[in-house]
């Protein structure tokens, strides 16, 4: 069997999608399951924190800089949709 290395750019990239989103729908859940109170929408960008801190403490720097270009990729997104549409407007 090949030596596998997850220290690519590509599966931060893959991690720093996917885990806002899989948070997003845990919350979603979660609010609308058990009337819970809304909070921001960007807190599920720390989600991010884990892949990010577990890749630097290994020393797998491609992918710490995966995460890092799919967090901001998320927080483009978010500012977008907060200060140019009326997606995420609090009332």
């Amino acid at each position: 069997m090949k030596n596998l290395s997850f220290n690519k750019v590509w599966i931060g990239i893959i991690l720093g999608l996917i885990l806002p989103l899989l948070v997003y729908m845990l919350y979603y859940y979660l609010v609308s399951i058990f009337n819970l109170a809304r909070v921001n929408v960007s807190l599920c960008m720390a989600a991010n924190l884990i892949p990010f801190y577990l890749s630097l403490n290994r020393e797998m720097y491609n992918t710490t800089k995966g995460v890092i270009v799919a967090t901001l990729a998320w927080g483009a997104i978010i500012a977008y949709l907060s200060f140019c549409t009326n997606y995420f407007q609090i009332l």
